[in-house]
């Protein structure tokens, strides 16, 4: 589980660049600086990539947020769902992405320059020339931002009469926890999705770790405006979610995808269940998940009672603590979280992955249907997350987390 999850880290954090553009109905050799989602964006005009990464799952692996520098994927041709959900740009917009893709790439080229130079001199010099080199870059990013926003459509004001409230928890390394630099992937993503979008929105983002009470209270008395990171069941789909989601579907809006994770299982060595080849493998078994979590991937596959036993804990440590004891069989959580929560309980040889029933999620903000500035908020943090996205900074971002993770755990 460990070296699995450092070669994923190494994996993200050598590909820092960026790369030229590719057409579909063609294959292309992976660069440094390429992500799935800004390979999707050139090709469709859209950051949804569930095509390219269905199209080349096999070599891709389970985790999309991973390609590998030199890998050739191939790039079908795009399908009219595709087609549909792509809102085409007008040229003003057309013309500002690429005015603020020319400022940061003209940005990051004098920046290497320096750094490159001031190698030539004292460790000093080189410090210096990187502190430098990424404040240019900042003001690179700030300066293409504007251009972009400038260029939006109308109706896309930010809610500025007030403050923005947003609330998340802790324990959900590296996305979300005070104590985590940034306080968490996450929530850098967020905040630097209003710094991009709407500068002059005042927002302040709480923690509370208590996270049913997100959604048992806090969120339905409109106490708070957003809160993240949740995913999105397949609620075009409602009459095969459980209660819950069905419920989560009716009561929320949501985000575009900030981050996607695999949600996979995990069980005792030598159990059986860890090298499982199908979800039917699990019938009759106790599966636990953390109370609050989305079941949709589970009820899509027939995991649902009475056909399994679920356990729903209110934290997901009780989970690998019911795995280990032996009262529940199966943890169904998220990798990442997985990972570090099984290293620092002790069970890294006890509790293994399968790896073969992994499946992607993305992890959204949520909005409250009857909060009358819902929508708005989304606005914001959607426009901030495409713009962030088409300048790498997303890609930035990530990286210098799960780095941080990697060097860490």
């Amino acid at each position: 589980m460990r070296n699995l999850f450092l070669a994923s880290g190494l994996a993200l954090t050598a590909i820092a660049g960026s790369a030229v553009a590719q057409e579909a109905c063609s294959n292309y050799v992976v660069e440094r600086g390429d992500s799935l989602r800004e390979i999707s964006l050139r090709v469709y005009g859209s950051t949804d990539f569930r095509q390219v990464y269905n199209a080349n799952k096999d070599a891709i692996g389970k985790d999309p947020n991973i390609i590998r520098v030199g890998m050739t994927l191939r790039i079908p041709c795009p399908t009219s769902q595709a087609a549909a959900n792509t809102v085409p740009l007008s040229e003003a917009e057309k013309m500002a992405r690429e005015m603020s893709a020319e400022l940061i790439a003209e940005a990051e080229a004098r920046a290497a320059a320096a750094i490159a130079e001031a190698q030539k001199a004292t460790a000093e010099a080189v410090a210096a020339a990187q502190a430098d080199a990424a404040a240019a870059i900042e003001a690179a990013r700030a300066e293409g931002a504007a251009l972009i926003r400038k260029a939006a459509k109308p109706g896309s004001s930010p809610v500025d009469e007030r403050q923005i409230l947003l609330i998340t928890g802790g324990n959900y390394a590296p996305f979300t926890d005070e104590a985590l630099p940034n306080r968490g992937l996450y929530t850098k993503l967020v905040e630097t999705a209003f710094l991009r979008a709407a500068p002059e929105q005042a927002y302040k983002i709480q923690f509370v770790n208590d996270w049913s009470s997100h959604l048992d209270l806090l969120m339905p008395t409109l106490a708070f405006d957003g809160t993240f990171p949740w995913s999105r069941p397949h609620c075009e789909e409602a009459e095969g979610l459980s209660e819950s989601d069905r419920k989560r579907c009716e009561t929320y809006n949501f985000s575009n995808p900030f981050y996607e994770v695999v949600d996979t299982y995990f069980a005792r060595n030598g159990s059986g269940y860890e090298t499982a080849m199908s979800h039917a493998d699990f019938a009759g078994a106790t599966i636990c998940r953390p109370e609050g979590w989305s079941l949709s991937h589970m009820d899509a596959v027939g995991l649902y009672e009475p056909a399994i036993t679920l356990f729903r804990p209110t934290e997901p440590d009780a989970c690998f603590d019911a795995v280990a004891n032996g009262t529940v069989d199966i943890v169904a959580i998220e990798a990442h979280l997985a990972v570090e929560a099984i290293s620092r309980l002790g069970y890294t040889d006890e509790i293994i992955e399968n790896p073969n029933l992994a499946a992607i999620k993305g992890l959204n903000v949520m909005t409250h249907v009857d909060n009358p500035d819902g929508e708005a908020v989304l606005e914001i943090l959607n426009r901030g997350l495409d713009i962030m996205q088409q300048s790498g900074e997303w890609r930035d971002i990530v990286s210098t987390a799960l780095r941080h993770q990697m060097e860490n755990s």
